[in-house]
């Protein structure tokens, strides 16, 4: 059996019009004809049967179309093993992660983990933290870390790292021996403060400040990278762990500013996987051997 028969033939069962198959495969019609008649004369079956002026799926190709899937995807997966064996990897890794951690020093954990481990493929998906167990639970990444533990699981959940998170604002280019001391109740009241962009931390926050506040102005931004660019471009101002502010406080471009007032939450990451064997182990405690904030 051909490969390309079977592409062929799922596109059609898809489109059902053998001029959309020629046109997105880049084939003659009269191929795709040739294509569906070849796989039919190995089945020894029919798959299509014409209704009017259209074509439908008969009844075996109706049930040949959730075997072909499989037979393909069975197919691709064994290629991609194949082709990472030639590539030089002898095991591969997945990992998720919360956007919060795009903007730390983890992409350069990962840079040097591989550098260290060059054999292994990893593969990376970045996903809101809400839905990080579901995909460990699911199996569709082995380790994921996250703003959120693990709820009602059987998943291993081990706390990274906690901080207590910090009023950031634009730096105001003055220097620490000559700077007017700052008011944190009048820059809030003044300034628009970007929130929910946590979402373990936000909700007490708010009623906080609200609490202590006359004047406020609320900004929801789903993202933490994106808060901290407006915050730069001095659009307002925001709550945000050391984790994603550090270096552009060290360069001098992001300011803390102190609030007394408020009693601020912390905030942590969590590591969650299922299976406690070396190759998730070995990553956990490699990470933990590097300041992350």
């Amino acid at each position: 059996m051909d490969f390309k028969w079977l592409r062929t033939f799922l596109l059609a069962a898809e489109e059902l019009n053998f001029r959309k198959v020629a046109e997105q495969l880049f084939i003659t019609q009269p191929a795709v004809s040739l294509h569906i008649r070849q796989l039919e004369d190995h089945l020894g079956a029919k798959l299509f049967q014409k209704k009017g002026r259209h074509i439908q799926l008969t009844e075996f190709g109706k049930k040949f179309r959730v075997d072909a899937h499989d037979l393909l995807n069975h197919y691709d997966s064994m290629i991609q093993r194949v082709n990472r064996r030639q590539q030089g990897y002898d095991s591969t890794l997945s990992i998720a992660m919360t956007p919060l951690l795009v903007e730390s020093v983890f992409p350069t954990i990962i840079r040097k983990y591989t550098e260290l481990y060059p054999n292994l493929e990893l593969s990376i998906k970045v996903v809101d933290s809400s839905s990080l167990q579901k995909l460990v639970e699911a199996s569709e990444v082995e380790l994921a870390f996250s703003c959120l533990p693990a709820l009602y699981s059987n998943l291993v959940c081990e706390k990274l790292l906690e901080e207590k998170i910090s009023l950031v604002a634009v730096h105001d280019r003055w220097d620490e021996e000559t700077a007017p001391p700052l008011d944190a109740i009048e820059i809030l009241s003044s300034s628009t403060i970007f929130t929910d962009h946590h979402p373990a931390y936000w909700g007490r926050l708010k009623r906080d400040i609200q609490n202590q506040l006359s004047s406020y102005r609320f900004l929801p931004v789903s993202q933490s990278h994106v808060v901290k660019r407006f915050i730069l471009e001095g659009m307002g101002v925001s709550f945000l762990p050391s984790l994603i502010t550090r270096r552009e406080i060290k360069e001098g471009r992001l300011m803390k500013i102190d609030t007394p007032f408020l009693e601020l939450p912390s905030s942590a990451i969590y590591v969650l996987y299922q299976n406690q064997n070396s190759k998730e182990q070995r990553f956990v405690r490699f990470v933990e051997q590097f300041q992350m904030t």
